[in-house]
């Protein structure tokens, strides 16, 4: 956020909710819950410094132990991503009330494109992410569903890949 304030400033114009990414793209498992928690403030304060509002939403992508509980802890998140336990949005409560677990999805991801199990163009990406959209739609008839689709820049973003995440969204 601090390196791209061009980009904070559109997303502040499209009045996103901005969910904080943690401080570093790092392994957090060998950090003591003293570390981790400074990390975690410092990431709350640049935010809050770059966007005007320290953040609601919280995705480490490295969690420990301890990173929920430092999240409620701290009292002034809403939700956090930093599960894969469900399909669904649950509830949970903390010390300072209702916190919202958004669990995040690894399969409809673009981070498939780099693993050898993963995707191997973009009509690949399109067809799983068409027939994922497909199957929970037919579903939500009878019950609610969500679908998540993890998209990073540096991986949907490319040409050959970009076409099947356009098709999908088309």
């Amino acid at each position: 956020l601090a390196r791209n304030p061009q980009i904070v400033a559109a997303m502040r114009e499209a009045d996103w909710d901005i969910a904080s990414h943690a401080l570093r793209w790092i392994e957090y498992k060998d950090y003591s819950r003293d570390a981790e928690n400074a990390h975690m403030q410092e990431a709350i304060r640049i935010h809050a410094s770059t966007t005007g509002s320290r953040p609601f939403g919280w995705y480490t992508g490295r969690s420990t132990e301890h990173t929920l509980t430092l999240l409620l802890d701290d009292g002034g998140f809403l939700y956090s991503s930093d599960s894969y336990a469900d399909d669904l949005p649950y509830w949970i409560r903390g010390r300072h009330g209702p916190h919202v677990i958004i669990p995040y999805s690894l399969d409809a991801n673009d981070m498939r494109f780099i693993n050898p199990q993963g995707f191997p163009n973009g009509e690949t990406f399109f067809t799983y992410l068409r027939d994922t959209f497909d199957y929970l739609y037919s579903e939500g008839a009878d019950s609610p569903k969500m679908m998540s689709v993890g998209l990073h820049c540096r991986l949907a973003g490319k040409p050959g890949r970009t076409h099947g995440l356009a098709k999908f969204l088309n």
